[in-house]
């Protein structure tokens, strides 16, 4: 996948697309698992995966042209790897969202949890100058 055009045989397609495939349902299976330690691995390989696609001579159109080319059973099989990581790509999307808006609400939780999230000692409130607030509120 490192920017090589595949072989236009079946079996040279068919390899390129399940790498891409496989890529992508690593980067969403680590994602589920909320893998932390196997994420940055899996985010880079699928980047390559879908640097590949791009830099496919013609891209992902002539790609999908191409395939058309193949016999029935052969297009079948092969839109069947193309689409299975489209799928999961737009999945890993929605996973990606979901868990920047969990680390935001799990950093809203903590610094509302947070000594300066209250008054202070003098019954003051935090980020108040003079007992008005900041102007930064």
């Amino acid at each position: 996948m490192s920017g090589q055009s595949p072989s236009m045989s079946f079996d040279g397609m068919q390899a390129f697309l399940q790498k891409i495939a496989g890529a992508v349902l690593d980067l969403r299976s680590a994602l589920e698992a909320n893998d932390m330690d196997r994420l940055p691995a899996a985010l880079d390989l699928t980047n390559v995966a879908l640097d590949a696609i791009n830099q496919y001579p013609g891209g992902a159109e002539q790609l999908k042209a191409d395939i058309g080319q193949f016999p029935e059973e052969q297009k079948k099989s092969l839109m069947s790897l193309l689409d299975e990581a489209s799928i999961n790509h737009q999945i890993n999307g929605d996973l990606i969202r979901l868990a920047m808006q969990r680390s935001a609400a799990m950093q809203s939780f903590i610094a509302q949890q947070a000594p300066s999230a209250t008054y202070d000692s003098e019954g003051g409130v935090p980020g108040s100058v003079g007992g008005v607030l900041s102007r930064k509120v």
